[in-house]
């Protein structure tokens, strides 16, 4: 039986079919070492040097009617849980868009040295927290559980390996990394409400924006650089900007079926 694509999980026998997502969540099932048939990109050329000084800061926003989405009851996760909302866009006062991933597309230069702080990924009442992060390629991605239930983590990864692994308690954790830049869905099998984008970029220029809309992207090289604005369930927008020694503005709205 296959726990996942192309990996057979030795535990998980023939005649406990209908247990397999139970399996793979208990003892991992972890694909760590399998690779997609996605063919990599081309590698880009970049210099790295010392940060820059330029910002990018702006609110994004949405329009028209937020999409329904469900009330599921904490029952369904744990005992001690409580009634979540699950929507595929989140919206603040005044019409802010959260969970938008805000990023430069290829930038030419890239500071020097790598983040020695952790991103991370905790599980909340069967949510991920947060929904929408960023990681750099190399950076440690610690995923976490807040919850005493079962979950297991299964990322949908192409240019990196697809990973599959259980957690069965609040305190767990596990640091993962990754080699190559991509977006991907991070879902739990167990609780199929349950799902995170995670953007991993080659670079520190990202932010993601929180309940009011916000965001600001610092250390920036002079010059125009193109700044693309991603929503898991929206799309994209990309704007182009010109970077100087002040703060440049950057305000986007998203319209439902835009």
């Amino acid at each position: 039986m296959m726990c996942g694509r192309r990996t057979t999980c030795g535990r998980c026998l023939p005649s406990l079919a209908g247990f397999a997502v139970l399996c793979c969540a208990l003892h991992g099932c972890d694909r760590s070492d399998v690779r997609s048939d996605t063919k990599p990109e081309r590698a880009r050329v970049v210099t790295t040097g010392p940060a820059g000084t330029g910002v990018i800061r702006g609110v994004v926003s949405f329009k028209g009617t937020v999409p329904e989405g469900e009330d599921v009851e904490g029952v369904r996760c744990h005992p001690g849980a409580t009634t979540i909302h699950v929507a595929p866009v989140t919206g603040g006062a005044g019409g802010a868009l959260k969970d938008v991933m805000v990023y430069l597309k290829d930038p030419a230069v890239v500071p020097s040295g790598e983040s020695d702080q952790p991103a991370v990924l905790d599980q909340v009442h069967c949510q991920y927290v947060p929904r929408v992060l960023g990681v750099r390629v190399g950076q440690v991605l610690r995923v976490t559980s807040s919850d005493p239930a079962l979950h297991n983590v299964h990322t949908l990864s192409e240019r990196n390996p697809r990973l599959n692994f259980g957690m069965t308690g609040a305190g767990q954790s596990r640091e993962v990394r990754f080699t190559a830049p991509e977006q991907f869905t991070v879902r739990c099998d167990v609780h199929p409400w349950m799902s995170a984008t995670v953007y991993v970029l080659d670079h520190p220029f990202f932010a993601v924006t929180g309940d009011n809309g916000q965001f600001e992207i610092s250390g920036l090289p002079a010059g125009e650089h193109e700044v693309v604005f991603s929503h898991p369930f929206l799309g994209e927008r990309v704007r182009k900007v010109t970077v100087g020694a002040d703060p440049v503005s950057a305000d986007v709205t998203f319209e439902r079926g835009q």
